[in-house]
């Protein structure tokens, strides 16, 4: 995955227990070589459902690629990324 200045990666969080999904864009400038390699590993799993009720379910979109993530699988590299986005969700 490059990451050109005009290049990004939209997440989508829905599920918990509002059921809200919130967005967030992140250039992939911004991201470090850990999370890069995390995003691309991901990308290279199936989606998958909910794993049970009142969980967060993620979607990472760059390059024309999707791909749905539950938050029990996230790779741990991508927590910070997560945290740093805490402040910046949108509806």
């Amino acid at each position: 995955m490059s990451g050109g200045p005009r290049e990004t990666l939209v997440i989508e969080r829905s599920g918990g227990f509002g059921g809200l999904t919130v967005s967030a864009r992140v250039p992939l400038a911004q991201l470090s070589s850990d999370e890069r390699a995390a995003i691309e590993e991901c990308f290279g799993h199936p989606s998958a459902p909910p794993s049970g009720p009142d969980r967060f379910v993620y979607r990472f979109r760059a390059h024309g690629r999707d791909v749905t993530v539950q938050e029990d699988a996230l790779p741990v590299e991508l927590q910070a990324l997560l945290d740093r986005l805490a402040t910046t969700w949108s509806r």
